[in-house]
């Protein structure tokens, strides 16, 4: 019996302490950044390199109930994979960097896998709107022997001199290999992950937040890619492009609890945190 009543506690005792938890808080943090693009895939001059990126700051805003919330996350965030290149007999000579500098807004869904008082570890699924300010490609290497792939236009500048096993190039630095115009100003991306609120006291919590995040879209205009299907004079090979990126942050956040409404069934009524049952009115003595 004692058991039964134990289990009995156990089932109500989270409805008793039902609470909403408000928080407004700043987070910082990294991402690794994957661009998959087909193109590049096929281009032996280009390599993929593991890439670290910056999530500098952003604001949260989230709502937890019993069971479940919702968080609200908009951030500075910089993605975008580099790529070593490689000359004609292998060796690295430089890098290609992929960068895109975005204002992202990712509004998410927590389901709560616990919910203890002071602690919830919650499944995240969020849809990231983000605004591109600032996108390129820039090419940085030494002067070395390259492989272009047929089709793809060679610079005529001074310096770039066609071989029959390859091109010559300058060196250069920094060069805006795409610009900024041939990206689309907005981008979506749906995300799944984990979060942590771990409360330091009535006031404080402290979250950890780990994503990995999908774009849906190919992030450069249509006018460029099909620039990339032509046959010839083609800037690169053509093909899809997707980015991923594995973001991890830390945050504090100061917390308001709203706890939930107790509904007395005396029809009494409070004063400030009091509370007076109705007075029941008393028989009449018999005559």
């Amino acid at each position: 019996m004692k058991f039964r009543y134990l289990f009995l506690l156990l089932l109500i005792s989270p409805l008793c302490l039902a609470q909403n938890i408000e928080s407004f808080g700043v987070f910082g943090g990294f991402n690794i950044p994957f661009t998959i693009d087909q193109g590049l895939k096929k281009d032996l001059r280009f390599y993929g390199k593991f890439t670290l990126r910056g999530t500098p700051f952003g604001f949260n805003y989230g709502y937890d109930k019993t069971g479940y919330g919702f968080v609200v996350t908009p951030q500075f965030l910089q993605i975008g994979q580099k790529y070593t290149i490689h000359n004609t007999a292998g060796g690295e000579v430089g890098i290609r960097d992929i960068k895109m500098n975005f204002i992202s807004v990712p509004v998410a869904l927590k389901i709560h896998i616990n919910d203890i008082a002071f602690f919830r570890l919650s499944m995240i699924a969020a849809l990231n709107f983000q605004y591109l300010f600032k996108g390129e490609e820039t090419l940085t290497h030494s002067a070395a022997k390259l492989k272009y792939p047929p089709g793809v236009h060679v610079p005529t500048d001074p310096g770039y001199i066609q071989v029959y096993d390859g091109v010559f190039v300058p060196e250069v630095h920094d060069q805006v290999h795409v610009s900024n115009d041939k990206f689309k100003p907005f981008q979506l991306f749906a995300a799944v992950g984990l979060r942590s609120d771990f409360d330091l006291n009535d006031d404080w919590s402290l979250n950890f937040d780990g994503r990995a995040n999908f774009g849906i879209f190919d992030p450069r205009k249509s006018d460029y890619l099909e620039q990339l299907k032509q046959p010839a004079d083609a800037p690169d090979l053509y093909g899809q492009r997707r980015d991923v990126y594995l973001a991890g942050t830390i945050g504090i956040a100061r917390i308001i609890q709203i706890k939930e409404k107790f509904h007395h069934r005396g029809g009494g009524k409070m004063v400030g945190n009091k509370y007076f049952p109705k007075e029941r009115g008393r028989k009449k003595p018999k005559s």
